[in-house]
């Protein structure tokens, strides 16, 4: 159980990671976007997107196994 809660703690510190650099390269990516495509800006947006979604699903399923065992 201690090893799985310290994964999880992991995780969380992880997914905040993340946001952080999310919010990092959209600015940066922002500051960038006139000298390219306006279709290519907006898939490397979307990748962006996906890339924090996932990052989100995969703390949310680390919550739900934290639940379980603590249940068990």
């Amino acid at each position: 159980m201690d090893l799985v809660t310290d994964m999880i703690h992991q995780l969380d510190l992880i997914e905040d990671d993340t946001d952080v650099m999310q919010a990092k390269l959209r600015k940066q990516l922002q500051a960038i976007e006139d000298g390219y495509n306006p279709i290519d800006i907006m898939f490397l947006y979307k990748i962006l997107e996906w890339v924090g979604d996932l990052a989100d699903q995969a703390e949310r399923v680390g919550s739900r196994l934290e639940l379980m065992l603590s249940r068990s």
